[in-house]
């Protein structure tokens, strides 16, 4: 139970049952972000036209990199959604 996320299909599949991930900046291995514990503003920002979401601290790079939160799927519907009004979400402005 402590390790359930909040993702869709995609993400969750590459998280699976994983707690940890690897950080490209530091090359150490890092707690991933834990959505009921850790505020996402301190993890993570928005780039510019909100298509990519930038890891701030280890935890957060480690986070996107081991959920592949910049592939491509998921980078066209972000920018499909802002094009909408519908990107990003309030709660992480």
């Amino acid at each position: 139970m402590d390790n359930l996320a909040l993702a869709c299909q995609g993400c969750n599949g590459h998280k699976y049952t994983k707690t940890k991930g690897y950080d490209p900046a530091s090359g150490e291995v890092v707690p991933l972000y834990h959505l009921s514990r850790q505020k996402w503003h301190e993890h993570f920002r928005w780039n510019d036209d909100f298509t990519l979401i930038v890891g701030l601290i280890s935890i957060g790079r480690a986070t996107i990199e081991t959920l592949h939160l910049s592939r491509e799927g998921l980078v066209n519907l972000r920018r499909v959604l802002y094009a909408m009004g519908e990107h990003p979400p309030q709660e992480n402005m």
